[in-house]
């Protein structure tokens, strides 16, 4: 499976992340910095879940700090 950042900013958008935080994102930064609070991260987790057919453990979400960090484990 391929995901591209255009579906998953899709998906944060899905999940409720604000649109001016979605659109201000950058890739390589942390998302909690960035205006994306503890509140989203499950919400997201489970859009990918829904979407992608993806699991993600609570050892790995704790991994995905970063836009880039989910692209990489969804495009694994």
């Amino acid at each position: 499976m391929t995901v591209t950042r255009e579906e998953l900013l899709d998906l944060f958008l899905d999940a409720g992340v604000e649109p001016d935080v979605v659109d201000g994102l950058d890739p390589s930064l942390p998302l909690a910095r960035q205006g994306v609070d503890s509140v989203d991260y499950p919400a997201i987790l489970l859009a990918i879940a829904d979407r992608f057919k993806v699991s993600i453990s609570e050892k790995e979400a704790c991994e995905l700090k970063t836009l880039e960090d989910f692209e990489k484990r969804l495009n694994r």
